[in-house]
């Protein structure tokens, strides 16, 4: 069935995908040096005063992709600087949240999966060990930010968007053999489906624990939804 959707529509497919090509191709030099998050007046900002953004994967690992799919190596180029942009984030570490996964994964995850660049996949452990470290043990979930963050006490708090975060975990579960990574990405899994999912389906953005309680949920927070 998914081959013959692709086969039905390879023309919109093709004449979109050179559109893209053609457009970014351009932008991947234009913006080589930044870390854009939007953009102003038809140009790319720059996260990099803002080195700790959740987003600042996206742009890196969007140049993975057209790399990928086209060979061109101005979208490599783009991406190998993206990711050592990152570097920065380095000296913040006593900052870091869950949203290590979009950061790294999406950038040093690719490098190292298509490259081998050790480099890249040392980046990639540490944002795994970072995320794995956010692990409670007695409120059995994955925190989302450090306590002060928001000016509020968020150290019991955990957020539906860390299950896209938490692929790194498995990850560096499989590439060093070690267990406990994947063991922890499955508990916050399961503590997503118990205390996030809601009985029609929706989700809670924000889920507040009890900290030393497992399965004890002291309320939810809307956030963004």
């Amino acid at each position: 069935m998914f081959h013959m959707i692709l086969n039905d529509n390879k023309d919109w497919i093709d004449t979109v995908w050179n559109k893209l090509d053609k457009k970014l191709s351009k932008t991947a030099i234009k913006s080589r040096y930044k870390l854009p998050y939007t953009t102003i007046n038809g140009i790319h900002d720059d996260s990099k005063d803002n080195i700790l953004n959740w987003t600042n994967g996206f742009w890196g690992g969007l140049m993975w992709l057209m790399y990928v799919g086209t060979g061109r190596e101005c979208y490599k180029i783009t991406a190998e600087t993206s990711e050592k942009l990152l570097d920065e984030a380095f000296k913040h570490m006593q900052e870091w949240h869950h949203d290590v996964g979009f950061m790294w994964h999406l950038t040093s995850g690719v490098n190292y999966r298509l490259t081998g660049n050790i480099d890249s996949k040392n980046r990639n452990l540490i944002a795994a060990m970072s995320l794995m470290s956010r692990y409670n043990i007695s409120g059995d979930y994955i925190r989302c930010w450090n306590d002060g963050t928001w000016g509020e006490k968020v150290a019991g708090w955990s957020i539906i968007d860390c299950m896209m975060n938490i692929p790194i975990l498995y990850w560096a579960s499989k590439e060093i053999g070690d267990a406990r990574f994947a063991k922890i990405a499955m508990r916050h899994a399961d503590m997503t489906m118990r205390d996030h999912v809601r009985a029609d389906g929706s989700v809670n953005h924000i889920v507040v624990h009890d900290t030393e309680k497992p399965n004890a949920v002291l309320g939810v927070r809307k956030g963004q939804g």
